[in-house]
C-alpha cells in the first residue's frame, strides 16, 4: 500500500499535467480554416504526398515562389515540420484536423518532458510541476501548438536538446547519441532558432568544461562533428534562398529594416512581447537574492540560451514570438525557480503570483501603464515616421489590462467563424475542383480544401478570365474604386471585358482568417460592415 501511494504521488503531477494540457490544446482545433501561412505550409506537405519531396508546385497550384533558386524544389524551410504534417495527411486524409494534430500532439510532449527535464535539472518537484503548468497555460504557446506549421516543434526540441546536454556533467561516461539526434533534427525544423540554443550550450560548455571528465569533453567534440556534417552541407545548399527572401519581405512592408537599426529594433520589440506574455521583467531583480544562490548553475545556462536566442533571432526580419519560441520553457523554468524559491515560506502569496500570471497581465504590464497614460495625449510625437507611429499603436494597444487566457477558454469552447470558412463553405457547394478563381489571400487554403487552381493576388493580368473572383482583403475596392494599382486595373479590365455576377457572402472583408501572433490574434469571430465579395464568370456551371 505504501509503494502504491508513492506511486500515485509521484506520477500524479504528471498524469494531471498530460490531461490539463491536452484539454487546453485539442478542443476544437479543426474550428476554423487554416489561415495564411498555416496554407502555405501545408500546401507544401501535400507535394510530398505526390513527389516525395517538398516542392513549390504540385502541377496545378504553387507557393512562395519568390523563394524557388532550386528548380522547383522547396528550401525556403526545413523540411521535418512538412514530413511530420505529410505523415498526418496520408493516415487521416486533407483535413483541417490532420493538419494541425501532429503539432498539437507535439504540445502535449512538450508539457510532459518539461516536467520531467525540470525535475532532472532542479531537483524539485514543484519547480517542474509550476514550469509545465506555466507552459500548458501559456496562450501563445498554445496558440502555436494548435497551428499547422512548425512554429511550436521547437517549444518541445529545446527541452529535449537541454535535457540530453545537462548529462554531460555527471560523473560517468556520457552517450552523445541522443544530443546528437535531436540536434539534427532540430537544425532541420528552425535552424535560427537551433542556433541560438546551440550557441548558449556552447558558451556554458566552454565555462563550466572542467567540471566535465575528459573523455566526455571528447565525446562532445565527436558530437559537434557528427552533428556538423548533417547539417553545414544543407545550410550551403539553401544559401542562395536568403537574398531572394530578404529582397521579397523587404518589398512587401516600409517597417521591415534590414540594417543594424533595424536589429536593435527588433530586439525591444522582442523584449517587449516577452514581457507582457512570457517573463515579467519586474521578476529580474529576484534572481539575486540569496535563495536562488543553489540554482546558479541553473540560472546561468537558462539565461544564457534566452539571450544567445535573442540574439541569432535578430538576422531574421520581424520580431515575432514564433522566432523565438524555443525559448518559452525557459522562461517558464525561469519563472517556476524564483517563485518556488523566493516564496516558499509564503504559499498563499506564491500561489495568487502564479494565477495573477496566468489568467491576468496585472503583473506584466503594471510598471508600463503610468507611460501609456503620458503618451496618450501626445500621438503626434509619433507621427514622424510609418515605424515611430507602428511602435505607438502597438504600445497603446498593448498596455492594456486584459486577460488572454479567459479569451483562449471562450475561443476553444465556442464556434469560432472567420471570413476564408464561409468561402470554403460556399465553394464546396457551388464550385468545382479545377475552377479557377482569383483571391486576394490565403488562396493555398482555398486550394487545399476545394482542389481549385488558383491565381494569386500579384498574378492577375488583364488577359486572365477566372472562374471565380473573390476580394475580400487589399483589394476588395479596387472595382469601385479608381485605383492607380496595376492589380487593381487588371481587375477593372477582367471584370468590364467579360461578364461576371455579383455574390456577396455574410463575412467579414478582412484579410486573414486569424492569426498564430498573440498581438493580434482574435479569440472570437471577426465581424465587419464590409462584405466579402465574389464574382462568378457567367455561363458557368
Amino acid at each position: 500500500m505504501v509503494s502504491l501511494k508513492h506511486f500515485i504521488f509521484k506520477h500524479l503531477p504528471l498524469f494531471f499535467l498530460a490531461v490539463y494540457s491536452t484539454l487546453m490544446i485539442f478542443p476544437n482545433l479543426d474550428n476554423s480554416a487554416l489561415q495564411v501561412d498555416e496554407g502555405s505550409d501545408t500546401f507544401i506537405s501535400t507535394t510530398l504526398l505526390k513527389s516525395h519531396f517538398p516542392r513549390h508546385s504540385d502541377g496545378i497550384n504553387s507557393s512562395m515562389l519568390f523563394a524557388n533558386v532550386h528548380d522547383g524544389l522547396f528550401v525556403y524551410r526545413p523540411w521535418v515540420p512538412y514530413y511530420i504534417q505529410s505523415f498526418s495527411l496520408s493516415l487521416f486524409g486533407q483535413t483541417t484536423f490532420a493538419a494541425r494534430l501532429p503539432f498539437a500532439l507535439i504540445g502535449v510532449f512538450a508539457v510532459i518532458f518539461l516536467y520531467r527535464f525540470a525535475l532532472k535539472f532542479t531537483d524539485q518537484q514543484f519547480v517542474a510541476f509550476l514550469a509545465a503548468f506555466f507552459l500548458a497555460s501559456s496562450i501563445p504557446a498554445l496558440i502555436f501548438f494548435r497551428t499547422a506549421r512548425y512554429v511550436g516543434v521547437p517549444i518541445l526540441l529545446s527541452i529535449l536538446l537541454l535535457n540530453f546536454y545537462i548529462d554531460i556533467y555527471k560523473n560517468r561516461k556520457w552517450n552523445p547519441i541522443g544530443l546528437i539526434v535531436i540536434s539534427i533534427i532540430f537544425f532541420h525544423t528552425m535552424y535560427v532558432e537551433f542556433a541560438g540554443i546551440i550557441a548558449g550550450v556552447l558558451i556554458h560548455f566552454f565555462i563550466h568544461i572542467k567540471k566535465v571528465l575528459p573523455e566526455n569533453r571528447q565525446r562532445a567534440v565527436w558530437a559537434a562533428g557528427i552533428t556538423g556534417v548533417f547539417c553545414i552541407p544543407w545550410f550551403i545548399f539553401i544559401s542562395p534562398v536568403f537574398p531572394q527572401v530578404y529582397q521579397y519581405l523587404a518589398s512587401m512592408s516600409m517597417l521591415i529594416d534590414l540594417s543594424w537599426q533595424g536589429a536593435f529594433k527588433r530586439f525591444l520589440g522582442f523584449l517587449f512581447q516577452i514581457n507582457n506574455y512570457l517573463f515579467p521583467f519586474i521578476f529580474l531583480p529576484l534572481l539575486f537574492l540569496r535563495q536562488i544562490r543553489p540554482f546558479t548553475n541553473q540560472v546561468s545556462l537558462l539565461l544564457l540560451c534566452i539571450i544567445t536566442t535573442l540574439l541569432t533571432a535578430l538576422a531574421l526580419s520581424m520580431p515575432l514570438m514564433q522566432y523565438i519560441s524555443a525559448g518559452f520553457p525557459l522562461f517558464f523554468l525561469l519563472s517556476a525557480i524564483l517563485l518556488a524559491n523566493i516564496f516558499s515560506k509564503y504559499p498563499v502569496t506564491r500561489s495568487l503570483l502564479v494565477a495573477l500570471l496566468i489568467t491576468s497581465n496585472w503583473i506584466h504590464i503594471g510598471l508600463f501603464s503610468p507611460l501609456k497614460m503620458a503618451l496618450k495625449d501626445h500621438p503626434a510625437w509619433f507621427q514622424k515616421s510609418p515605424y515611430l507611429k507602428n511602435v505607438y499603436d502597438t504600445f497603446i494597444r498593448e498596455i492594456n489590462f486584459k486577460s488572454v487566457y479567459f479569451d483562449y477558454l471562450y475561443e476553444i469552447s465556442h464556434d469560432y467563424k472567420g471570413p476564408l470558412d464561409t468561402i470554403v463553405t460556399f465553394f464546396k457547394t457551388h464550385g468545382s475542383p479545377g475552377d479557377s478563381c482569383y483571391i486576394d489571400n490565403e488562396g493555398e487554403s482555398l486550394a487545399y480544401y476545394t482542389g481549385m487552381k488558383i491565381i494569386h493576388r500579384d498574378d492577375i493580368s488583364a488577359l486572365d478570365t477566372p472562374d471565380w473572383i473573390v476580394l475580400r482583403g487589399d483589394y476588395r475596392h479596387a472595382v469601385e474604386e479608381n485605383s492607380s494599382s496595376q492589380i487593381a486595373q487588371n481587375l477593372r479590365e477582367v471584370l468590364s471585358k467579360h461578364p461576371y455576377s455579383k455574390i456577396e457572402l455574410n463575412a467579414p472583408s478582412i484579410r486573414v482568417n486569424n492569426t498564430y501572433d498573440i498581438q493580434i490574434h482574435l479569440f472570437r469571430s471577426p465581424s465587419s460592415a464590409d462584405k466579402v465579395v465574389i464574382y462568378k464568370r457567367a455561363n458557368l456551371s
